[in-house]
């Protein structure tokens, strides 16, 4: 759409508003569609599979696990907890990700 120059200042000011207000509501647009994206992704695998994470217990922790990959993800602050107690609570982990019993 071909646009015309504006013949006064009050019209120039008009068409400036209005563009600026098209490219606040495209942002907005866009902001919206990402934030549908991040909530379809959320508790989904990282690794890839998009599958829902299962919530599993483990110790005193709440550790999330991909049933599709096997994949082991860690929360925030989880990785650093297990890995302040002792030799054997870390190999406990490590067999827990492999599927051994704990």
């Amino acid at each position: 759409m071909p646009s015309q120059k504006p013949s006064s200042p009050e019209k120039e000011y008009i068409v400036r508003e209005e563009a600026k207000q098209r490219e606040l509501s495209q942002i907005k647009r866009e902001q919206a569609e990402a934030e549908a994206a991040r909530e379809a992704r959320w508790r989904t695998c990282p690794g890839g599979c998009e599958t829902k994470l299962v919530e599993e217990d483990f110790r005193d922790l709440v550790i999330d696990r991909c049933p599709t990959c096997g994949g082991v993800w860690f929360d925030p602050g989880e990785l650093e907890k297990v890995a302040s107690d002792d030799a054997a609570v870390v190999r406990s982990v490590f067999n827990f990700f492999r599927g051994q019993s704990n």
